[in-house]
């Protein structure tokens, strides 16, 4: 069995081909560490299936790509801390932990007046680390 944590998806679902889930996150589910899977629907009349693996399931509830799968956890071993935080003694706290994350869009524009960036800060001041911009990049490209 592989010693890599659980890893939490969602099912979403751009265009309802059944008439029967409806659209957007559709349902949650769980990747094991045997490579099984639990999907939990949402909706009026929740269920829960298991599958054999990742790719059984997308084949019966992918829909020829009208339903996604969408990591909510990074793949094991995604995220390391390329080094020692000299501000944080027992390790710098990893950045899907402590404090949360605020985003606000910045004052920067474009000739159009449009807002060309997006802030992400740690909330109450808390410092960062290069890791931590590793993380949000990964998650944002969905690596």
């Amino acid at each position: 069995m592989s010693e890599n944590p659980p890893r939490r998806f969602h099912l979403q679902r751009d265009n309802d081909l059944t008439g029967v889930s409806g659209t957007g996150r559709v349902a949650d589910g769980i990747l094991w560490p045997d490579g099984t899977v639990t999907i939990r629907w949402r909706g009026e009349r929740p269920s829960t299936v298991n599958w054999a693996s990742i790719d059984d399931a997308r084949t019966v509830h992918g829909h020829g790509g009208a339903t996604r799968i969408i990591w909510d956890d990074l793949a094991p071993g995604a995220y390391t801390l390329r080094s020692r935080c000299p501000h944080c003694p027992d390790g710098h706290t990893p950045p899907d932990h402590g404090q949360p994350w605020h985003a606000r869009v910045g004052s920067e524009r474009d000739a159009d007046g449009q807002p060309t960036v997006i802030r992400v800060e740690r909330a109450a001041g808390a410092h960062v680390a290069e890791s931590d911009a590793d993380w949000i990049r990964d998650r944002l490209n969905a690596r």
